[in-house]
């Protein structure tokens, strides 16, 4: 396979509803209609289950006047065209107003209300197409596949309509809808209301789709939204708040908020946040860490809930067909009927080389964060075994941490630019395995860091990592080290230094792997024009014989990647670069409609466009893009844990000449703290609100180590 399936044609005209592990992809105005537009669908658990749901107005589709969305509920305005009713007289246009209100909750709720504004009365006919094609995301993302598919079958009553699907892997799938009242007709595969009304007469039709058993819930849409609203308003109460004088920014901090609470997944207990809607509607190690990373000082819950179902699915055992190896963090979890075959090899993936280091660093991240060695301490066999794994492959590979698929199935790439042709020479030549990532190296000293910090915390053995990581951080200076770069992208066969500018490097600094001069010479390099877009600094340099701006590793835009180099520039003192760079990722986010920050964009230079040109399948919701935005706030205004019970607010940073930043509610050490941000001539003044808790606040110039490496310079 060699990478993951990349969709064709382009989502960036559909509306994207995620909640309670559903999501529904349709076109603006709410319909779905995968055999006009392949992705649209509502999915769950790696399957779409309704392919089709699609209204017309006496055998017209009517006319969309607007549509909209607000984080689970999608609504849309109708009028009709002229159009002929069944006893041949002719309603007038703009007669008819037709409204639709959907929401997911356990499933898709959706009420449908006709009015009449005309000053006679009108009959016509409301048709509800509907279908159910159980195709795997994977064969929606363009995969061909090779098993035969399963059986569907179709049961209908007087309200409702019931699918079935025998899958290969022994797994029946269902979807059930009902509507309310009962149609005039329900024949195969379509609704049939007659309505007749007279002036300022109103109908509704309510529609409920279940993948799965219909629990007959009669609660009406309007109180199901109220609901769903009001779980919303009570998750952005329980997380820190960020509030600036600017209120689109502050809009968009809850928007990308709430996106993260849309991801929200329930698995065995726990809950998970899924890295993106709909490619990627699952759980992904390397995006859940750095999503949790990212909202530490949030909604650290989340972070903790990601180490335990990573730690729970770990790999015990070596299986060639999976990449897995002892100790290995899986890169993906996938529940489709393509992976349960095994026709993909995705149902449990390891082929992740920085997934694991990760693991390590973000357990001492959280620990950093809340002071919680409970749940550390319920960690650390799993952390034990990350490290050993990251030892072996030490040893095993030239003493760097790289990789090689053993799967001719699995990816050819896998660091986060996992894509074919994501790691090249300048001359767009593909570099060879084994391959061993700037970014690897640099998350594997860190992870070894973290493990030695995080077992004097526990009193426990920290069986030599400190002498691991020296050694590796020297080889890596040594080998990695590049004067006009910084830092080489990669070293091919494990050997051979591969001098492409990229993005990858900036993940050095964000740990702090980087020597003073290679974090300077990574500085400049990437505010080079060739790098840097003006919207974010590009995958790759415009200047690679690779490079294609809609390339998804080789020149787009990816806001995660940005957040990450964004504190990696804040870590080694580059404030102004970090300034430039969290200006230019806010504006970006803020052209975006509704502010909703997307998978990656476009790597055009900012001359070109007023707004970012998107990436025509980019994923929104996309946990670690959204996540990127609160990540970046708290970094340019320099909230880093520096001890057990010390915060440190190191030299901040207000963007877009923001004249003042709130911070309410605050998550530190079982603590909550209120700060506000002045603007003060030419410094930022903090005031120190409340403090809700035994913590100590305290101002800093030098970056504390956190999760891992030194302080600063």
């Amino acid at each position: 396979m060699g990478e993951e399936p990349q969709p064709l044609g382009s989502i960036t005209d559909c509306a994207i509803l995620r909640n309670s592990g559903i999501s529904v992809v349709s076109l603006e105005d709410g319909t779905i209609d995968a055999a006009a537009h392949e992705a649209t669908g509502l999915y769950t658990r790696d399957t779409r289950h309704l392919s089709l749901l699609r209204l017309t107005l006496g055998g017209v589709a009517p006319l969309l006047l607007d549509a909209s969305q607000a984080g689970a509920v999608h609504s849309a305005v109708f009028t009709n065209p002229a159009m002929q009713g069944p006893d041949g007289t002719i309603i007038p246009a703009r007669t008819l107003i037709l409204r639709r209100r959907r929401v997911l909750d356990r499933g898709l709720a959706e009420s449908i209300t006709v009015s009449n504004y005309g000053s006679a009365e009108h009959s016509f006919e409301l048709r509800i197409a509907f279908d159910a094609d159980f195709r795997d995301i994977f064969e929606v993302r363009g995969y061909t596949r090779r098993t035969p598919p399963g059986r569907i079958s179709r049961t209908r009553g007087a309200d409702r309509a019931v699918f079935r699907y025998d899958g290969r892997d022994g797994v029946r799938r269902e979807t059930h809808l009902r509507f309310e009242p009962r149609p005039t007709a329900l024949r195969n595969g379509e609704a049939l209301y007659h309505v007749r009304l007279g002036p300022r007469d109103t109908f509704t039709a309510d529609i409920r789709v279940h993948p799965g058993p219909d629990p007959g819930d009669r609660e009406p849409v309007p109180a199901i939204i109220r609901r769903v609203q009001a779980d919303e308003r009570r998750f952005l109460r329980s997380v820190t708040s960020v509030r600036t004088d600017y209120e689109p920014l502050s809009h968009a901090i809850e928007r990308a908020l709430l996106d993260v609470y849309a991801l929200r997944t329930a698995l065995d207990g726990e809950s998970f946040v899924a890295a993106g809607v709909p490619w990627f509607d699952t759980l992904f190690g390397r995006d859940s860490l750095i999503t949790g990373i990212f909202l530490a000082a949030y909604a650290p819950d989340l972070l903790r809930a990601a180490l335990r179902n990573l730690a729970r699915e770990q790999a015990e055992s070596s299986d060639p067909a999976t990449d897995a190896e002892p100790g290995k963090i899986p890169h993906e979890l996938r529940w489709g009927e393509l992976a349960r075959i095994g026709e993909v090899p995705f149902a449990r993936y390891y082929g992740s080389v920085d997934a694991t280091p990760l693991f390590v660093i973000a357990a001492d991240e959280y620990l950093a964060w809340t002071g919680d060695v409970g749940t550390v301490r319920e960690l650390w066999p799993a952390i034990q075994r990350a490290v050993r794994w990251c030892a072996e492959r030490l040893e095993a590979t030239n003493g760097f941490l790289s990789y090689a698929r053993r799967s001719a199935r699995g990816l050819e790439n896998q660091g986060w630019k996992d894509s074919h042709d994501a790691i090249v020479w300048p001359d767009g030549r593909l570099a060879e395995p084994p391959i061993a990532l700037v970014e690897a190296q640099a998350y594997c000293w860190a992870a070894l860091l973290a493990f030695a910090n995080m077992a004097s915390l526990l009193d426990e053995d920290d069986g030599g990592a400190l002498e691991v990581a020296n050694a590796l951080r020297a080889r890596f200076e040594r080998a990695f080290y590049h004067e006009e770069l910084g830092y080489v992208l990669c070293l091919e066969r494990a050997r051979t230094p591969v001098p492409t500018p990229a993005s990858n490097a900036a993940h050095a600094l964000w740990v702090g792997a980087a020597s003073e001069r290679a974090a300077a010479a990574v500085a400049r390099r990437l505010f080079r024009q060739d790098l840097f877009s003006g919207w974010g600094i590009r995958t790759l340099s415009s200047e690679v014989a690779g490079y294609n701006p809609l390339g998804y590793h080789t020149g787009s835009v990816w806001p995660h990647d940005n957040a990450i180099a964004l504190a990696g520039l804040r870590r080694y003192g580059f404030d102004e670069l970090a300034y430039i760079l969290g200006t230019a990722f806010i504006e970006a986010a803020l052209a975006f409609p509704a502010a909703r920050i997307p998978e990656l964009y476009s790597g055009d230079p900012r001359e070109l466009r007023l707004v970012p040109t998107p990436f025509p399948v980019a994923s929104r919701p996309q946990a670690w893009s959204a996540a990127s935005l609160p990540y970046v706030m708290a970094t340019l205004l320099g909230l880093r844990p520096s001890g057990p019970r010390a915060l440190a607010i190191v030299r901040p940073v207000l963007p877009l000449e923001l004249e003042w930043v709130q911070v309410r509610n605050l998550r530190f050490a079982g603590a909550a703290i209120d700060l506000t941000f002045r603007r003060s001539a030419d410094r930022v003044a903090v005031e120190v609100d409340d403090v809700r808790g035994d913590v100590e606040i305290v101002l800093s110039r030098t970056w504390p180590r956190g999760s891992s490496g030194p302080q600063s310079p």
